[in-house]
């Protein structure tokens, strides 16, 4: 009898152990899943604030900017870059040699108004040695201009209009590489990319008088509409506007509007006018 009581509790002792092994082995799952929700939540909420800092600097989604650009290969600078397909994040080019920057959406405002994003819109591929046209032509360090091996650069003037001024005016910073994260930090600036024998003088963009000349900075004419009180007029741009009595209108013959607004499209305009009625 000794015995066998004896083998009854060894019996149950190994039961009683291997169900409090199974109920081990079946919290391990779910709380391995609510560590990973937790842990995941964690990522999402660094990112969030972390992307909501970047976009709180300037340019602003209210920010309209622009800066010069040109590609500069040995020594002659190739025709500018055409824009390309639908802008969702709002900087983009006209075909003009300027970076037109009016961010949509904190992805590409503040310090994530990038060159990448300009690059990426218009299908130039940028690396750490060099970057691919559009049309699949590649220059990366160590290319051949007439005998000598070149290295690719990118020249920044942070003013264009000292550069308008004086075109030996020496760039403020000169990239060798980490292209895409170069910033858009204020208005009018002027960018060079390169591709020259080292020591090479890196002219500033062919396009930097087309600054003075946009059309889409918007400036302001008022005009004297005596008598067409409560009519329909049309003003300039064919845009139309009716005035009542002492009422100021402003009215944009043409605007940039975001992905998914009314009439999205990207397209430039002479000036706004403010059109006022006398009564």
């Amino acid at each position: 009898m000794g015995k066998a009581s004896s083998a009854k509790k060894v019996a149950r002792a190994a039961r009683a152990g291997g169900s409090t092994k199974q109920r081990k082995r079946n919290l391990a799952f779910p709380l391995g899943i609510v560590a990973i929700i937790i842990v995941g939540a964690l990522v999402i909420f660094v990112a969030r604030g972390s992307n909501e800092t970047a976009s709180a600097a300037s340019p602003t989604t209210n920010d309209h900017w622009h800066a010069a650009f040109g590609i500069y290969v040995c020594d002659t600078f190739l025709p500018a870059v055409a824009d390309g397909p639908t802008d969702t994040k709002g900087i983009h080019t006209h075909g003009d040699g300027i970076i037109h920057i009016h961010p949509f959406s904190g992805g590409s405002a503040g310090n994530n108004a990038k060159m990448k994003v300009f690059a990426d819109q218009v299908g130039l591929g940028l690396s750490s040695s060099g970057f691919t046209m559009p049309d699949g032509t590649e220059y990366k360090n160590g290319y051949d201009c007439n005998g000598t091996p070149a290295v690719v650069t990118v020249s920044q003037w942070n003013n264009a209009d000292e550069l308008i001024k004086d075109p030996n005016t020496p760039p403020d910073v000169v990239y060798t590489k980490d292209f895409g994260s170069i910033h858009f930090a204020n208005d009018r600036m002027a960018f060079t990319l390169a591709v020259a024998p080292e020591g090479t003088t890196i002219p500033g963009p062919p396009s930097l008088t087309t600054l003075n000349s946009l059309t889409d900075v918007t400036t302001t004419t008022s005009l004297d509409l005596s008598g067409l009180t409560g009519s329909s007029t049309t003003v300039a741009g064919g845009a139309s506007t009716t005035l009542a009595p002492g009422v100021s209108t402003t009215v944009i013959p043409d605007t940039t509007v975001a992905p998914g607004g009314t009439g999205s499209t990207s397209s430039t305009t002479a000036s706004s006018t403010t059109a006022t009625s006398v009564p």
